[in-house]
């Protein structure tokens, strides 16, 4: 048993006997993770802001719509010409145990549920993070995103200047932009806490000296940063990854994964200038190209390309924790079987 581990069940076995003498509070399902927090005495974070109606209306027209009106009354320029902020990043849940990042049940959940998989996380429950822009990213970009590590208001601002190759926030857009996202925050039901921690919870609210075990007990509950670890392609692209492809997961790969950016979707146009379709030429194409340089999917999945063209859009890149190499083959399992090849 862990450290941590043995710093819980104490408190619990504490908990417990505090609860038969009948004190704690009643815990509702829609409580603010984020306040329970403060409430057990962890501050608030520098990204903290106070969502009025205002503010919530103009973040999610910047979030779902690129632009929105301003404080002058006027409508402000469209933040990117290239990618909308849901291009990239749903707002809503998507993974069904949130202490793991696992693509294989982030598939399971989009089915059942109808979404898209995207590259980046999604917007739902950023603002109860802590850490930003993850592991290989400052592998793959270095400084570029340094000061986004332990800062959401940064991360907002590198992700509309240069991922969505777009322009700079203004402060009063980055400040809506923080109060829409406050309003996607955690609530206590969405965490798979024990009946034993929420009464932990419930009694530390009252019990200073239970308050760090308990605020233990709801960080452990989900993910402090999302995962982001590079992918190489396989040194043979020919033989790809080397797993057993399952063509019905890759079809819906395909239509998530690919068909989201690659074709007309949520009515807007194909991003980028690789348009791609569930007709034979088209996944033909994707198959002639899997054991080359730049257009192999197999290298853009992974790596991503370099802005280009006008619009200035690129292909970003999925982390294996977005997308599997097991996915990818399954991607070319389903190309292979549409077209009568040898996966």
């Amino acid at each position: 048993m862990t450290r941590r581990s043995l710093l819980v069940a104490a408190a619990v076995i504490l908990a417990a006997s505090t609860a038969a003498a009948g004190g704690g509070r009643t815990l509702e399902a829609d409580a603010s993770v984020a306040q329970l927090l403060w409430e057990l005495g962890e501050p608030r974070p520098d990204h903290w802001i106070e969502p009025t109606e205002e503010l919530v209306r103009q973040g999610r027209e910047l979030v779902l719509e690129g632009r929105t009106t301003g404080p002058d009354g006027k409508r402000g320029r469209p933040i990117s010409p290239a990618f909308g902020c849901t291009d990239c990043h749903n707002v809503v849940r998507e993974d069904p145990d949130l202490r793991v990042s696992d693509p294989d049940t982030r598939l399971d959940y989009a089915i059942e549920r109808g979404l898209d998989l995207l590259t980046g996380t999604t917007f739902w429950g950023q603002v109860n993070r802590t850490s930003w822009f993850n592991d290989d990213y400052v592998e793959k970009y270095g400084a570029l995103v340094e000061p986004t590590r332990a800062s959401l208001r940064e991360a907002i601002r590198l992700c509309s200047s240069e991922c969505s190759q777009g322009r700079l926030l203004e402060d009063w857009e980055l400040d809506a932009v923080q109060a829409y996202l406050w309003t996607l925050e955690l609530k206590l039901g969405d965490l798979d806490l024990a009946q034993e921690e929420l009464e932990l919870v419930a009694l530390a609210l009252d019990d200073e000296a239970l308050a760090e075990q308990a605020r233990g007990a709801l960080r452990g509950a989900f993910l402090a940063g999302s995962p982001a670890h590079l992918q190489p392609p396989p040194d043979d692209r020919a033989a790809g990854y080397g797993n057993t492809g399952d063509p019905a997961r890759g079809e819906e790969v395909y239509h998530r994964a690919c068909l989201t950016c690659h074709a007309p979707s949520r009515g807007r146009p194909v991003r980028g200038t690789y348009p791609l379709s569930t007709r034979r030429g088209s996944l033909a194409k994707l198959w002639r190209n899997r054991t080359g340089g730049s257009l192999s999917f197999y290298q853009v999945i992974s790596w991503g390309t370099r802005p280009f063209g006008v619009p200035m859009a690129y292909m970003p890149f999925f982390t294996k924790e977005r997308l599997s190499d097991q996915q990818i083959d399954d991607l070319r399992a389903y190309l292979a079987s549409e077209l009568g090849e040898e996966p």
